[in-house]
């Protein structure tokens, strides 16, 4: 058995805590590793729940857990890799999403996920709190998941497959106004333009120095990016903002952005491929899509 993904609908701390404390300990019965991430009040009540064998569960606090999609992604997938490295048969996972903010951006994490943990060995139970979240995300995970639970375990009749779905529901792009400060046409390298820009964030102000070197690293890679796929006209666009420094590389190439570009875990067996699993783990956002016969890469750093 490979990987395997399925939302949990519950309604109330009790289902909660009987379902979720059944799923743990028929793992650890089978010699299974465990790891759990939610809310520290969901913590609380499963540990509660599962007294003594609390002690070989690894906990995992969501707000620090679900930062951004690709670092959880890439955080789960060292959770597997270990497991298996330590001789485990098998691993359960628990990842209950605070949505707030961002709600897009986490919905179309659990449709990647299907994709990039799929050749790991693992069940991740995704609960969702009826109580509490909007009818769309309640939808949304009918869509994302091929496995529910819902009183009992089922196959999802709305699942969709991930490609499909990213490609109706986009990356939100990460709001600008007025001109950009600063649009600069991207030559065949990058070095000296990476240089640039680091530099020009430090000594403007635009960003604390380790900040401005993320900064510098998104500019670089999808650059490289535009200037290995894209077509003959290539810029990068800056916009300061009150809460982020925003870039956007844009280029006339004909390739249509794939789906899930940026999510898949990377192949160690293969050299380069790695610069938008990068930018998606290190930026606040990144946002690809193409129009009027361009492709737009817009990510963003926040200023603190």
């Amino acid at each position: 058995m490979v990987f395997t993904h399925s939302a949990f609908l519950y309604d109330g701390d009790s289902a909660y805590a009987s379902t979720l404390s059944g799923f743990v300990r028929d793992g650890l019965e089978r010699g299974e590793a465990v790891a759990v991430a939610a809310p520290p009040s969901r913590l609380e009540l499963l540990r509660d729940t599962l007294a003594g064998d609390a002690k070989v569960v690894r906990f995992l606090p969501a707000d620090e857990w679900y930062v951004r999609p690709v670092r959880t992604i890439a955080g789960w997938a060292r959770i597997l890799r270990s497991a298996a490295d330590d001789g485990r048969p098998y691993t359960r996972l628990i990842g209950e999403i605070p949505y707030a903010d961002g709600t897009d951006s986490w919905v179309r994490f659990e449709a990647a996920l299907n994709r990039s943990l799929a050749e790991l060995h693992g069940h991740l139970l995704c609960p969702y709190d009826r109580s509490r979240l909007p009818t769309t995300v309640l939808a949304a995970a009918g869509r994302t998941h091929p496995r529910l639970h819902d009183g009992d375990w089922r196959d999802s009749a709305g699942y969709e497959a991930p490609e499909q779905f990213l490609t109706v529901t986009p990356e939100p792009l990460w709001p600008v106004t007025g001109n950009p400060l600063l649009t600069v046409p991207i030559a065949q390298t990058v070095a000296e333009l990476r240089v640039a820009m680091r530099q020009r964030a430090s000594a403007e102000g635009w960003l604390p120095p380790d900040r401005a070197e993320l900064l510098a690293l998104a500019v670089s890679e999808l650059a490289t990016n535009g200037i290995r796929h894209g077509g003959e006209r290539r810029e990068l666009r800056i916009w300061v903002l009150d809460d982020a420094v925003v870039g956007e590389i844009i280029d006339d190439g004909p390739g249509t952005p794939q789906p899930l570009a940026g999510y898949l875990l990377p192949d160690p067996s293969t050299v380069g491929g790695m610069g938008l699993w990068l930018v998606q783990q290190l930026c606040d956002s990144l946002s690809i899509h193409r129009d009027g016969g361009f492709t737009y890469a817009r990510f963003a750093v926040r200023r603190t």
